[in-house]
């Protein structure tokens, strides 16, 4: 049973190629993921610590026909759960179910919690603890028609949460999603990177992330993977240690960007300092139209807001005139300008040819990272 990497939906690509960049050769793509082939504890350790574009890494411990309620506590019960948990730990179960006859996701989720819960108490006369926010355990069962999986959720909390969000602004773009799109726009970590609308800083910080080598695991403590029986501190460390010597200083002037909202700046700027760039990234608490960007900046990206109400769609229309005129004015040229929004009508306020167009899933919504060149 192959490990499963989670991603959002048009990531899968990328995935599998970021897999085969660390080291996995035998990968292929899943709905909303990417199954690899090789389950050992190196994999689960080197893929939770360096995967940009991950969400979670589930190991399987049960793939299985799901004709009810009762076939379902019948498998879950055939696990020897006493491998997994000890007296006093705690679980917590993410079930995603589409099934005829268990239509409802919390209840499936309930019925593997009870299968466990009993077959520990008649073994060895204790339960566990359900702990939704921090559990010792997490589990992962998938259900589609009559096809099941339970799996051990080897990350814990999910790989986009980095370490590094000590706050966050209006509508944050997930971290993951941030490693994505610079991803799709082929940043290679060289280029002078400008963000004219950078909000909390997600973007830049990513970006700063992949300049410098350094794994997106970096500032994070706690793993699930640590709660697996075959978990070795030794093996996990040399993994660790061997990612993080890869890291390399960053020069200063090479990332800039601006916000206009002073609380949001402060944000950003605190969240660049957990992160340990504050030196390396110069934000500018001001409007980007009142900015002339230095003739070394060759790339240009951002997130800017997209409006979800009609009102707000007519407001924002003169924002992405603006970035339009940013673009073609102001950018040294050649150079290239990527524009990620959920709106095909702000996209026209751009006023620029695209390239391209990159699709990829954002909170359920279609979203675009458009691309330009600049000449």
């Amino acid at each position: 049973m192959p490990l499963f990497v989670t991603c959002a939906q048009g990531v899968e690509k990328l995935l599998c190629d970021e897999l085969a960049e660390i080291g996995f050769k035998e990968v292929s793509t899943g709905f909303r993921g990417v199954h690899v082939r090789d389950d050992s504890m190196e994999a689960i350790y080197k893929i939770n610590y360096c995967s940009r574009l991950g969400g979670r890494v589930l190991l399987p411990l049960a793939q299985f026909r799901c004709y009810d309620q009762k076939s379902l506590y019948f498998e879950v019960s055939k696990i020897e759960w006493h491998r997994y948990l000890r007296k006093g730990q705690s679980l917590a179960i993410d079930a995603n179910v589409h099934h005829p006859l268990l239509r409802n996701s919390l209840f499936a989720a309930q019925l593997t919690k009870d299968a466990i819960c009993d077959q520990l108490r008649e073994r060895s006369g204790w339960r566990p603890d359900v702990d939704l926010k921090d559990p010792d355990l997490q589990l992962n069962l998938f259900i589609h028609e009559q096809r099941a999986s339970l799996s051990f959720d080897t990350s814990g909390s999910p790989l986009y949460k980095r370490g590094y969000r000590q706050d966050a602004g209006p509508a944050p773009i997930q971290e993951s999603l941030a490693a994505a799109l610079l991803r799709m726009a082929g940043y290679q970590g060289s280029e002078v990177l400008l963000d004219p609308c950078c909000g909390s800083g997600t973007l830049l910080i990513e970006a700063a992330l992949i300049a410098s080598k350094t794994p997106p695991g970096y500032l994070r403590k706690k793993w699930g993977f640590m709660a697996h029986p075959d978990y070795a501190l030794q093996e996990w460390l040399k993994v660790k240690n061997d990612a993080d010597d890869q890291r390399q200083e960053i020069q200063e002037g090479h990332f800039f960007g601006c916000e206009i909202d002073t609380e949001v700046a402060r944000i950003c700027r605190d969240n660049l300092r957990a992160a340990g760039f504050h030196r390396q990234v110069e934000i500018l608490r001001k409007d980007f139209n009142d900015y002339i960007p230095n003739d070394k900046v060759n790339f240009l990206i951002s997130n800017p807001p997209h409006g979800k109400r009609l009102s707000e769609i007519e407001d924002l229309k003169q924002l992405y005139r603006s970035l339009g005129n940013l673009m073609k004015r102001k950018m040294t040229k050649p150079s290239r300008g990527f524009i990620f929004t959920g709106s095909s009508e702000l996209a026209k306020e751009i006023g620029l040819a695209t390239k391209r167009r990159h699709v990829v899933s954002n909170s359920g919504i279609d979203s675009r990272l458009l691309e330009f060149d600049l000449y």
